[in-house]
């Protein structure tokens, strides 16, 4: 069942928030907002005063003054969580009156960890429609890292609309493989920017196929979890072609293979006047080969007054469950366990009573002995002696004496003289130097 958002009034344009948290969170706000991203207002909502007071935002909240002092959660989820909840009230104020929601937060650390599910719920119940663009840490950041993003996926999706994430180990396919650190983020964050500013303009873009809220919820409603998006624009002669194409290799869609999975499905096309119909047909008959029979395929198309605008695809839809979350890892444990306790003793069960031999009895009635005791129990009867005799103890070896080696050396050869005989006088080789033949043994 779709759930649609609060009273929306048509006749005006929706109130549109763009939704920082977090380092990460609010340098994306920034760089959309610094691009000029349609009809936007940004919030940016961190605990480290120092990002705060450089960014662009204009509006700003301070997640914690007293559980942080402004300094950050320090990669701790706990911390962000009560800096959180110490600013409850400020958040409710920034994000009251929206009726489209984008948070966006870069999962792993400690503050859009820990609060960005509090923030999440804050958006929810104001009526807005909530899409999350997150982040998940690099392999290499470690295995804490990554569990705690993916428990924070958890908790915004469960509270979000639709969650477009983005691994940033898949940083290297944006970009040509020798080029530089700030080449490859900022490419991974202009492709965020074109999730924000396709979901937000294709909203409010006119044209004969509008999209709606209600279109958004139909597609992103179905169920919480992660979100397909692709987008692309081209010019030129084959322009419809190139743009569906580069539409499909965005790694939000995995290259188009997602779409088999998608229940539902929303095309929306943007371009010239000159946007022909026979290019819209064919758009959607190749999206079509890319998708299961039993998927819905929701069309919109939008027209600019420029005459040099490219056409630009956009595709939006709901990720099946194999891509919803990211693979949670299992957190290594902070403290070593606790030794395990031995197993308990097994009860000692008493020793059967030997049975009464007929030599027992007859030595019993020729010396019968003291009469024993009412109270005490009788005497046990000794054992027989065994005729074997019993194993003598083997001597203890003498510890080995410790020998020293003698290194076989192989005699050294006498080279060119090899061949010649040895000087013999009086017993002794004068081919042997003197201090050796005079060196006593």
């Amino acid at each position: 069942m779709i759930t649609f958002p609060k009273y929306l009034d048509r006749s005006q344009n929706p109130v549109v928030r763009l939704v920082g948290i977090g380092n990460a969170g609010v340098n994306l706000a920034d760089r959309i907002t610094m691009a000029g991203g349609p009809g936007l207002e940004a919030v940016a909502i961190n605990s480290d005063q120092q990002s705060l007071s450089s960014s662009v935002s204009p509006l700003k909240v301070t997640l914690g003054p007293l559980t942080t002092r402004g300094l950050g959660a320090g990669g701790d989820p706990e911390i962000g969580l009560d800096a959180a909840k110490e600013s409850l009230q400020e958040i409710e104020e920034a994000l009251a009156g929206s009726d489209i929601i984008f948070l966006c937060g870069g999962l792993g650390g400690g503050t859009a960890s820990g609060a960005g599910g509090i923030v999440a719920e804050i958006a929810k119940q104001s009526g807005a429609l909530l899409i999350a663009i997150v982040t998940s840490p690099f392999g290499f950041e470690g295995r804490r890292r990554t569990t705690q993003a993916a428990t924070a996926f958890q908790e915004i999706s469960a509270h979000a609309d639709a969650v477009i994430h983005f691994e940033n180990d898949r940083m290297a396919e944006l970009t040509a493989p020798k080029s530089g650190v700030s080449e490859t983020f900022a490419a991974c964050d202009e492709l965020l920017c074109g999730c924000v500013a396709a979901v937000a303009g294709l909203i409010s873009a006119p044209g004969p196929l509008g999209v709606g809220l209600p279109d958004l919820l139909s597609v992103l409603n179905g169920g919480k979890g992660g979100c397909l998006f692709g987008t692309g624009s081209a010019s030129g002669d084959n322009r419809a072609h190139e743009a569906l194409e580069r539409a499909l290799k965005s790694p939000l869609l995995d290259r188009g293979r997602l779409l088999d999975d998608a229940a539902s499905i929303l095309v929306h096309l943007s371009g010239p006047p000159s946007l022909s119909f026979a290019e819209v047909g064919a758009i959607m008959q190749e999206i079509a080969r890319q998708t299961s029979e039993g998927s819905i395929l929701h069309l919109g198309v939008s027209t600019l007054p420029d005459m040099n605008a490219p056409v630009v695809v956009t595709i939006i839809a709901k990720a099946g469950a194999s891509a919803a979350a990211p693979a949670a890892q299992p957190a290594r444990p902070l403290r070593a366990p606790l030794p395990e306790r031995p197993p308990a003793p097994a009860p000692v069960e008493p020793e059967p009573e030997l049975p009464a031999t007929p030599e027992l009895v007859s030595a019993q009635e020729q010396d019968p002995g003291p009469a024993p005791s009412r109270q005490a129990p009788p005497p046990r009867p000794a054992a027989q002696p065994s005729s074997k005799p019993s194993p003598k103890p083997s001597p203890k070896p003498s510890p080995a004496k410790i020998k020293q080696e003698t290194l076989q050396f192989e005699p050294v050869a006498r080279g060119r003289f090899e061949k010649i005989e040895p000087t013999i006088v009086e017993g002794e080789d004068l081919d042997v130097p003197t201090f050796l033949r005079l060196r006593k043994p």
